[in-house]
């Protein structure tokens, strides 16, 4: 496959976070499902679907719905700084879920760990965010969405790199 069919993929990829995102964000202010279940399982299927135009597909990947669907589930949003780093350090542990999950997929090797390990940094970042929140929420979640689903493409590609 050619370096410019693999950056394709990976472009694939975002865009279809950001179309993610913007489920994420229409979700959360009307219809819950499109967050939860419509969102989850275009990532899921996307990244099942990529995964086998690469060659790079395991069983594993499939189990990513599971954390995917986990961490849109409860809401994480709250009234005091307890009960928001609670909401979102359940969401962020539902984020991981669905990478180590990948990350198993493919491999669990140095590699993929890397990228579970970034994964972590940037559910530390959602948590912050969610508690001391600089943007419009509806901004918010936007970055927060794409920050924490982007890198579930990165273990797709793991084992095309010697």
């Amino acid at each position: 496959m050619t370096e410019m069919t693999l950056g394709t993929l990976a472009v694939v990829g975002l865009g279809v976070c950001v179309i993610d995102a913007f489920l994420w964000m229409w979700g959360g202010r009307s219809g819950k499902y499109k967050r939860r279940f419509i969102g989850s399982a275009l990532q899921t299927a996307a990244i099942n679907v990529l995964a086998v135009i690469v060659g790079s597909w395991a069983w594993q990947f499939i189990l990513a719905v599971g954390g995917e669907i986990g961490s849109r589930t409860m809401g994480y949003g709250g009234d005091s700084t307890g009960e928001k780093v609670l909401r979102r350090s359940v969401f962020a542990l539902g984020s991981l879920a669905a990478g180590a999950m990948l990350a198993w997929g493919a491999g669990f090797g140095p590699k993929a760990i890397v990228v579970l390990i970034c994964q972590a940094v940037a559910s530390v970042v959602s948590i912050i965010l969610g508690v001391k929140n600089p943007f419009p929420a509806s901004v918010e979640e936007v970055f927060v969405c794409i920050s924490l689903k982007y890198l579930n493409y990165g273990y797709i590609f793991i084992r095309l790199t010697p």
